[in-house]
């Protein structure tokens, strides 16, 4: 699954991955760093509304609420969405079919059970680079404010790599550059090609290290979550 990520990395560096059909506004462009992204916070992601448009960047709430739901809470249960069957469930089918976007990440978070509880670990490209990790987004009228819908997203999971399988049997979809244009692209609909991209990542793709423990609250969001401790274990 994904709980937590980071976006440390600026946006004027990583917006060069979704060049030249992105469109960044200036209030995008000046966000600091993250180092804990939590369900129900804003973050950013990648998006096109219509097919022939530029990508936008957009802040939005993670935890994704239907347009049909008038239940906030439902976006806590639905911060992931399984690849497997993302076309099937009733609360993502829709935003799969039309509402794909993408979320930049420069790290999510994973923990591991050890003998004194949980260790939460820092999953990074191993050149340290952003990921862009496969979402859908989707407005809701009915929680919005006035005539501007609540606007949510989740994140994509797909079974855990042998990189990823010490720690959970789950990680989120990482899709290649090269699929991004399709993958934004809302008149694109071919779901059995779509969902041929919801794969593993490469096993050599990921590096984990052990961290700090003050990740666990979502309260903390500083240099301090990403700091590597020497042992698994303590």
């Amino acid at each position: 699954m994904c709980g937590r990520f980071t976006l440390r990395t600026p946006v004027s560096q990583w917006a060069q991955l979704f060049l030249p059909n992105l469109s960044p506004s200036p209030s995008e462009l000046s966000a600091g760093p993250r180092y804990n992204i939590a369900p129900t916070q804003r973050a950013m992601c990648v998006l096109r509304e219509e097919t022939g448009t530029p990508s936008t960047i957009q802040l939005v709430r993670w935890g994704l609420v239907p347009a049909w739901s008038d239940d906030l809470s439902a976006g806590f249960r639905m911060i992931n969405a399984r690849g497997e069957t993302v076309d099937s469930k009733p609360s993502f089918r829709r935003a799969f079919s039309s509402r794909r976007c993408l979320i930049p990440t420069d790290g999510f978070y994973e923990w591991k059970k050890v003998a004194t509880g949980k260790q939460p670990y820092l999953i990074e490209q191993a050149d340290g680079g952003v990921m862009a990790m496969a979402g859908l987004w989707e407005d809701n009228a009915k929680l919005g404010n006035s005539d501007v819908p609540l606007r949510t997203f989740c994140v994509i999971t797909t079974a855990a790599n042998r990189t990823m399988a010490s720690l959970h049997d789950r990680m989120p979809v990482i899709l290649s550059s090269q699929h991004f244009d399709t993958w934004l692209d809302p008149g694109y609909r071919d779901a059995d090609a779509l969902k041929q991209l919801l794969i593993p990542a490469p096993d050599d793709l990921l590096r984990l290290t052990a961290v700090s423990t003050r990740v666990n609250s979502p309260k903390h969001d500083d240099v301090e979550c990403i700091q590597p401790i020497t042992s698994s274990d303590s």
